[in-house]
């Protein structure tokens, strides 16, 4: 079986926790490209239902969609029942600072450091609670989106703890579940920019900067995601970009508040 068939089983799904922003809606799109049942959580005020139906309509999957306030621990609960009594999940991809945009370079959202802690457990809490499930899977996938910086000014105190500790939660999972059947993946998609050749009027070969559509980043996240590979940076650039900013700056350090995952919703 290959890992693309491994998506497309009667009744599993994959959840999208932040699927309201330009990257979720993305990676919904081509998730539903690839055959597999969604389930589409807004994690803002946004609603989805719109989306999923047409989305449901046009690849012939089931696409369902909830609101749900992470902040909200007894929601939070709640929906994890929710979701253990009806859905057989497959994967799950967290995307929970969900204002990601080409247009407007956002990257990592506006959230101050006291909303972001309380939507990570959040998030921790939903992974925590439905592990026993996934690694009960002969094939199962778990992908972190954390969104980079586009600009210097971008690199708030806030946006640099939002950045430093949702890696090291990413790293520590990975560590924690490498001998079990759950893949772990980090998605880093931004400044999305790639080289691409173009022939200029005079007949010579230049090679243009261009920004890379929602589109085709969902595609290689989705794409690497079933590999199994560890760490997806689409475009040259970008991955010059990471490896020159990890080694230059303590985004990817791990504060006191930062250390590990240990699969617990704690911060």
């Amino acid at each position: 079986m290959t890992h693309s068939e491994s998506m497309t089983a009667d009744n599993q799904y994959t959840i999208i926790l932040g699927a309201e922003g330009e990257m979720g809606r993305a990676m919904a799109r081509e998730i539903a490209r690839k055959g597999c049942h969604l389930l589409l959580v807004s994690t803002s005020k946004a609603d989805l239902q719109r989306f999923a139906i047409g989305l449901q309509l046009k690849e012939d999957v089931n696409v369902d969609a909830v609101r749900l306030r992470l902040e909200d621990r007894e929601a939070v609960i709640r929906f994890v029942e929710y979701v253990k009594e009806k859905y057989e999940v497959r994967a799950l991809i967290s995307n929970i600072t969900c204002d990601w945009s080409i247009r407007n370079e956002q990257c990592v959202s506006g959230l101050d450091r006291e909303d972001f802690i309380s939507r990570f457990q959040g998030m921790a809490l939903i992974i925590s609670s439905l592990l026993p499930q996934l690694t009960k899977m002969s094939a199962s996938y778990i992908q972190h989106i954390i969104p980079l910086p586009f600009r210097r000014e971008h690199l708030s105190p806030d946006i640099q703890h939002a950045i430093s500790k949702m890696h090291a939660y990413a790293r520590g999972m990975e560590e924690e579940l490498k001998n079990t059947p759950v893949s772990v993946s980090t998605l880093h998609p931004a400044p999305i920019h790639s080289l691409v050749p173009r022939i200029s009027e005079e007949g010579e070969l230049i090679r243009q900067e261009v920004p890379m559509t929602p589109a085709t980043v969902a595609m290689k996240a989705v794409n690497g995601m079933l590999r199994g590979d560890r760490l997806i940076i689409p475009g040259f650039w970008n991955k010059v970009s990471f490896y020159l900013t990890r080694h230059a700056s303590s985004l990817f350090r791990a504060s006191e508040l930062s250390l590990g995952s240990n699969l617990q919703p704690s911060v």
